[in-house]
């Protein structure tokens, strides 16, 4: 019977089955490992094997590559601890002590390399058999460089910032970001500072650069070709000389940058808003050098900070420069100011010599305008705070206190400040009062002197107008008396005759009370008055000189004028004085030519007093000077006239002017405020 091999011999199926099983494990295993070798020995971290008190065993190729070895053999059964000096050494020993007793050691460690410093983190895992006993440590250190980097530079930054915050000079905040960058960058950094020229660079921070170097390039002037920073100020735009030696840039400035072995700059602008250059922010290397996308970064990142710290203590610097003003201001000013709240509360104040205030500053600070000053004045100033406050205007509001025994004047300019308070400006105007008054008085005394002589101009009409009547009084006295002698008395006449008497002399007497009333001399008497009856009066006046003189008048007065508020002397010179200038200035002309216009009228603010003549006119280019003093172009006159006539008026809130006729002769319109406009102004 032939065997049949397809079948498996009785008792052999499960060995063949525990085969194959322990096969595909092995296999599997070789697979893991070979996964594992591949992972070791291509991973960027630097993996070292241990020996449970921490003599090293392995290490793969990146950590061959890291520690600059040409293989492992020279570290191998090194305690990993020798590697490392003082608290490294000590936190190495501590780690490998942790994953010896089954724990998870970790410790940071740096090395440097050719170019720059590294820094890894070092994490050590137990390593047991299936007891559970550790055989081995994993020591597995990871490059974090880079995240030191940022940890670094953020809180590089942030003590910058910390700097600006707290007003630090300018050159310190500076000085803080440039070294922060050189950490960073492993170049020689700086700042250049843009003057106010415009034009002109200014050192602003090199601590590492040569102070020769710095020296040599302060004071250069931006252009297109000014070596990096210059350029970079000139263009705004980033400039990154990689050659100094071979860049077009440099040409002018070459041999400087030789001399101190400097070979790659790169510059980025510092510009504040509306692109206005500060200054420029560079970095140098002693070999050409090009920057990549992260050095980039850094730089602007720099110049921004950089920007901040500029603006920040330009801005601090006007604002002391500001206050400096302002002390200063207030220290030259001689005003008084109060500051109160909208209900008169006193807050603060300044006086250069608080000894002359109404009260002491404990006595006002902290209480009311009404507590402290009288009130009358409290009242007043109250009014004008609230509309202030309501209207965002000004207000000004005069008033009088006593101090050491006399009388004085303030004047107080009050506006609204800082949204809901009240500044209130005060000056002393008691010496401008008592120069007003003496003004006043002395205006008054010329005003009487001109009159005088206006009616010594008048002194042969007058003796006429006089003269006429006292005659005809003498004439009709002496009828009376040849009357009264005759035997049979006719009483008719001699009544007729009396009359006589009593009207030539009511006649004279007008005369006389004119003459009187022109000469007066006391202070002004301030009375509603009818501008056409003035007209009246002086035209009644100079009525002898006016037929002396054959002129013949045309009156325009606008009867139940309104009212100006004046002194009717004063007024009545103004009026008389133009009159007889009128007359002076109609001698050349023929008389039948002779005519003199007075009119008067009213608008709705103002009354007018308008005299016209046919005189030849005024010269063009003597209409305004003909109201100045001492300028006359009559032959014996003093040129006070028109000047005593334009104070008057201006005091009396007028104006007067002169102007040419178009048919010839002068105009003169004499403009004074309704009484009504003048008590609402």
């Amino acid at each position: 019977m032939t065997p049949d091999y397809s079948r498996s011999p009785p008792g052999t199926t499960g060995i063949t089955t525990e085969v194959a099983e322990r096969t595909s494990q092995e296999a599997a295993l070789r697979q893991a490992e070979e996964l594992n070798r591949q992972f070791v020995e291509h991973t960027g971290d630097c993996v070292k094997l241990l020996t449970p008190d921490g003599r090293l065993q392995y290490l793969n190729a990146e950590g061959v590559r890291t520690l600059g070895l040409a293989d492992m053999s020279a570290v191998l059964n090194r305690a990993l601890p020798e590697f490392f000096d003082g608290k490294v050494r000590a936190a190495a020993e501590a780690a490998i002590a942790v994953a010896g007793s089954g724990g998870r050691g970790r410790f940071q460690y740096s090395i440097r390399s050719a170019s720059q410093t590294l820094w890894w983190d070092a994490v050590i895992t137990p390593i047991t058999d299936a007891s559970g006993t550790v055989t081995q440590l994993l020591a597995i250190s990871r490059d974090i460089t880079e995240r030191r980097r940022e940890e670094a530079f953020r809180a590089g930054q942030h003590c910058v910032l910390e700097l600006i915050a707290n007003g630090s000079p300018l050159s310190v905040v500076l000085d803080g970001l440039v070294r922060l960058a050189e950490s960073q960058l492993e170049g020689t950094c700086s700042v250049l500072l843009l003057d106010e020229d415009g034009v002109t660079m200014r050192h602003g921070a090199a601590p590492s650069l040569p102070a020769e170097y710095v020296k040599a390039i302060e004071g250069v002037t931006i252009g297109p070709k000014a070596g990096s920073c210059g350029t970079a100020m000139y263009t705004r735009t980033r400039v990154a000389v990689t050659d100094i030696d071979t860049d077009p840039l440099w040409d002018d400035y070459r041999h400087i940058a030789q001399r101190f072995q400097l070979r790659a700059c790169w510059s980025t602008p510092i510009l504040a808003p509306h692109r206005r250059v500060l200054g420029a922010f560079a970095i140098y290397y002693a070999e050409p050098r090009r920057p990549s996308e992260a050095d980039l970064k850094l730089i602007d990142t720099a110049a921004d900070f950089a920007r901040i710290a500029i603006d920040q203590q330009r801005a601090q610097q006007a604002l002391r420069d500001s206050e400096a003003r302002n002390k200063a201001i207030l220290r030259a000013i001689p005003d008084w100011m109060f500051l109160t709240t909208v209900d008169g509360v006193f807050l603060d104040f300044h006086a250069k010599d608080p000894s002359r205030l109404h009260a002491a500053p404990v006595d006002f600070l902290g209480k009311s305008v009404t507590a402290v000053l009288p009130p009358a004045i409290a009242d007043a100033l109250m009014s004008a705070s609230a509309r202030v406050h309501r209207s965002d205007g000004m207000e000004k509001v005069e008033y009088a206190l006593g101090y050491d025994g006399e009388e004085r004047f303030y004047e107080a300019c009050i506006v609204r400040c800082n949204g809901d308070q009240i500044l209130s400006i005060v000056r002393d105007i008691t010496d401008r009062r008592r120069a007003e008054f003496q003004a006043d008085v002395h205006r008054r005394e010329l005003a009487h002197l001109g009159r005088v002589a206006t009616l010594g101009e008048l002194a042969g009409t007058l003796t006429h107008e006089l003269s006429q009547p006292l005659a005809a009084v003498l004439t009709n006295a002496q009828v009376a008396r040849r009357l009264i002698d005759r035997p049979a008395l006719d009483v008719d006449e001699l009544r007729e005759t009396m009359e006589d008497i009593i009207r030539d002399n009511r006649r004279a007497a007008d005369v006389i009370d004119r003459l009187r009333t022109l000469l007066r001399k006391g202070d002004a008497a301030m009375r509603p008055v009818d501008v056409s009856e003035v007209a009246r009066e002086v035209l009644e006046l100079a009525s002898g000189e006016l037929r002396a003189r054959r002129i013949s008048v045309k009156r325009r007065l606008t009867p139940d004028i309104a009212l100006t508020l004046g002194d009717r002397v004063q007024l009545q010179q103004v009026l008389l004085n133009l009159v007889l200038n009128a007359c002076e200035a109609m001698n050349v002309t023929p008389i039948p030519g002779r005519e003199l216009t007075v009119a008067t009228f009213a608008d709705d603010r103002d009354v007018w007093i308008v005299v016209s003549d046919r005189g030849p006119g005024i010269p063009e280019a003597q209409l305004e000077r003909v109201f100045e003093p001492f300028v006359t172009f009559r032959d014996q006159g003093l040129g006070l006239g028109l000047s005593i006539s334009r104070s008057i008026v201006t005091a009396h809130g007028g104006s007067i002017r002169a102007e040419n006729n178009a048919d010839g002769g002068a105009t003169f319109r004499c403009r004074l405020p309704i009484a009504d406009a003048q008590a609402d102004s």
